[in-house]
Order: C-alpha cells, then structure tokens, then sequence
C-alpha cells in the first residue's frame, strides 16, 4: 500500500545522496514531490529519474537559510502540485575540522545551513499546512534528517555534531509546539549511522586519519563501526524518512528514528 498517495512534498538537498533517494521514493509511493537544492544540475537530474519512472516532480533550486527561497518552495509546492503535505528537512553541510582549526565563519556556516535551516522550513510549513490540513484525519509531516552525531559526538566535526544537537532539541521541542497549538502536523528526527555517501566518505578519511592507517582501510574501520558490519545506504534511510511521511506512522511525532546498523551503541 503506498500510504503518501496524494500528498505533495518538499525534499530539500534532493540533489544528491538521501536527499535524491528519499524524493524518488516519495515519487515511487505515490506523491508529488518538489526537490529543491543548490545544486541545478543535480536536481534536474533527480527530477528527470522520477519522472522516467512516471512520477510527478518538479525542481527548484532553494537556498534553505533564505526567507524568500523558502516562501517560492511553499508556492511552488501549493500553487504547482496542489499542495504541501509534507517536508522532509534533509538539506545540511558536513564540517570536519578540530577544534583549534574552526573558524566563526565555518562555524556560522554550518549553523545557518543545518539548524537556521530546518528552523525556517518547519516555520513556512506550519504557516502552510495549519491552513490546509484538517484537525481530524491525515496529519502533515515534517521529518528532519538529524545524525547520530548528535547523541554519541564527533571528535573532529564538533561543529557538525553541535548543529545536528540543536536539530535533535528543535524537532522535540517543534513536536510538542504544533500539539499545543492543535496544528495537525507530525514532526519526527532521523538519525543515520555512516552512510556511503561523500559525506560518509569524509567520515572514514578522518577515521583512518586519527588511527593512523592507510586510505584502503577507511572501508573496513568504518564497517567495524556498526553492529550489523556494514555501511548505511541511501535508501536505507530513504525507507525509514518516506515511513515517517506516511500514514503507516500516524501515531508517531516527536520520535527519533535511528537507523545507524548499531553504529552509536559501539
């Protein structure tokens, strides 16, 4: 059953990695997706794939620190797929630096872009969907990709760590906001382990990096990292975000979804 049938979503960073995953899957299940990123290129080409497989999508390239870029996703996403059910906060940067090497404007940075961010979008889409979505019946939903960073650390992507901290307290505290208020909205966290992308390729290079071992062992030093012996995959944590959107998960907000193959138990 494809339980997102009908809803229009917003999937930012949808030019790459998760970001592209999730969208096709979104489409694949039956919804109207809007993928947004920085990237032209690469979200006309996610846009090009759903559409090959007969889903409906459009591009629209979307600075998710600015204001106006999130006012044009809304109307995109209402006046030219009918709709916004459906956020999915995936947009972010990856910093790895120490501590004694970050400077403000990389620590400014990565905070506008991963918690200013996923602030601004939760805004413009409780604005949105508290003035479409009935009290009773299918609720909206907002998922925020946070990490797993947030609850174990980082040595060398502090910065990271400390953003994907504030998305963790933010999606909480956001949950809680729209029940007072009696918006009907779900907002839930997803917090992957490594997953073999470039950004999971930077991890393994600092891992090998601090253990002193050569660039052929990065693979493997972060395989031993997860419980279950390999790396996350795109679609691994495409799954469990598109689950979060639909009605499978009407009973859940405020929840944090690890999908991490054990990686923050080790």
């Amino acid at each position: 059953m494809n339980r997102v049938d009908g809803k229009v979503a917003i999937v930012t960073g949808a030019g790459r990695g998760i970001g592209r995953a999730t969208a096709e899957l979104l489409a694949e299940r039956g919804a109207r997706v809007l993928a947004t990123d920085i990237l032209d290129d690469d979200i006309e080409e996610t846009v090009a794939r759903i559409r090959a497989r007969g889903g409906e999508a459009r591009s629209l390239r979307h600075d998710v620190a600015d204001e106006s870029d999130w006012a044009a996703a809304v109307d995109a996403a209402v006046n030219g797929l009918g709709g916004f059910d459906v956020l999915i906060n995936n947009a972010g940067v990856y910093l790895q630096k120490s501590i004694e090497e970050t400077t403000f404007e990389e620590y400014d940075r990565v905070m506008r872009i991963n918690v200013w961010g996923v602030m601004l979008g939760t805004r413009f889409a409780m604005g949105s969907m508290k003035k479409r979505i009935p009290a009773k019946g299918p609720a909206g939903a907002i998922v925020n990709l946070v990490s797993t960073a947030s609850i174990k650390g980082s040595p060398f992507a502090s910065v990271y760590a400390t953003s994907k901290g504030a998305v963790r307290l933010f999606t909480r505290s956001a949950a809680r906001e729209v029940s007072v208020l009696g918006y009907n909205i779900r907002v839930n966290g997803v917090y992957p382990g490594i997953i073999d992308t470039e950004m999971g390729a930077a991890a393994m290079k600092r891992i090998v990096d601090a253990a002193g071992e050569s660039e052929n062992r990065a693979r493997e030093m972060a395989e031993d990292l997860h419980l279950i012996g390999r790396l996350g995959t795109v679609d691994d944590i495409a799954r469990g975000v598109v689950f979060l959107a639909s009605e499978d998960a009407s009973f859940v907000t405020g929840s944090e979804f690890v999908i991490d193959g054990g990686f923050w138990l080790k």
